[in-house]
């Protein structure tokens, strides 16, 4: 039998998922407070050593993340690591990366952040915050807004987010182009082009969508020179990292009018300190990092670490492997 760490809650929701795995699974649960016990007994157990381990949102944010990652990162035995994130740059991911034989990823959050950049490109679009002022004002004028039909849109970081989005946007009209170093044609892009074509993309471009990963290549890659590309009336918006975006440059760009609005769900210090100017800049929308915080996402990540455990048992190829070199 393999012992599986997950958290209680999560072991609470799949559990009926589970049913047939009795002989190879021996399940750890571990509560919020970092407690952990056999799910089978209630029985606890003072220090676990997985051979697999499920990373989800509810282990990540409880109060007791820092247990289950230094359980997870220092087990002699992790034989697998499933992760409800895309990304594996987080210092405690990369703990756990190098520990575990298998490491493997989820993208259904994709689509809860899809969502998110529709939401925010309709809201300036429709003139949001225009009409909320005036409603707090009583003021009853009619506003000239546009459409997501027939507008441009360039996601830069053409992967599972962009295409989600591309998919969404070409739907309701608009037009799509993808930024990735391999071409070819995909879903969710009338177009694909490579990278180092942006700086001539980005005039064309109506909406602007950083989706790119943080690496030394792609830090502050939008930057003084990024924006004054960009046409005047653009909305920029960032789902990819904070240290993708020079946010003084931004901010004198928003200034500028050019682009004239940016949406961001990252920043480069999280939490952003409260007395950050990005939070009072007239011309920016700011979320704490949560577009990908949805029920969906939840369950998306619950599905993907079913999948790949039938797999591991039944020695497929697991989804979303992520090769060992990539946590050297």
């Amino acid at each position: 039998m393999k012992d599986c760490l997950i958290h209680a809650k999560t072991f609470a929701r799949i559990a009926p998922r589970l049913k047939g795995l009795e002989d190879k699974l021996n399940i750890i649960v571990m509560d919020d407070n970092g407690v952990f016990s056999k799910a089978s007994t209630g029985e606890t157990v003072t220090e676990p050593k997985p051979e697999i381990a499920f990373g989800n949102a509810e282990a990540f944010f409880c109060p007791g993340v820092r247990q289950f990652i230094l359980a997870v990162a220092g087990s002699s035995r992790l034989d697998w690591f499933q992760s409800a994130a895309a990304g594996i740059e987080n210092p405690g991911l990369v703990m756990i990366g190098k520990a575990a034989n298998t490491y493997t990823t989820n993208h259904t959050q994709s689509e809860a952040m899809a969502e998110w950049a529709l939401w925010q490109a309709l809201d300036y679009f429709r003139q949001g915050p225009k009409h909320r002022a005036q409603q707090e004002a009583g003021v009853w004028e009619k506003l000239d807004s546009r459409e997501i039909r027939g507008s441009n849109w360039l996601i830069v970081g053409f992967g599972s987010i962009g295409a989600s989005t591309g998919r969404r946007v070409m739907a309701l009209g608009g037009h799509v182009t993808g930024l990735r170093r391999s071409q070819g044609l995909a879903e969710g892009a009338d177009r694909i082009a490579h990278p180092d074509t942006l700086m001539a993309e980005l005039p064309q471009a109506d909406v602007v969508l950083l989706c790119v990963p943080h690496t030394p290549e792609t830090e502050g890659m939008a930057n003084a020179g990024f924006f004054a590309a960009m046409q005047p009336g653009a909305l920029f918006m960032n789902l990819g990292r904070g240290a993708l975006v020079d946010e003084a440059a931004l901010m004198a760009a928003l200034d500028a009018g050019r682009p004239a609005h940016a949406a961001l769900d990252v920043a480069s210090q999280e939490p952003l300190p409260a007395d950050h100017p990005l939070w009072a800049h007239p011309h920016v929308t700011l979320t704490p990092h949560d577009s990908p915080q949805t029920h969906g996402t939840l369950i998306g990540a619950d599905d993907t670490f079913i999948e790949n455990l039938r797999r591991y048992f039944s020695g497929e190829p697991m989804k979303h492997l992520v090769d060992k070199s990539q946590f050297a």
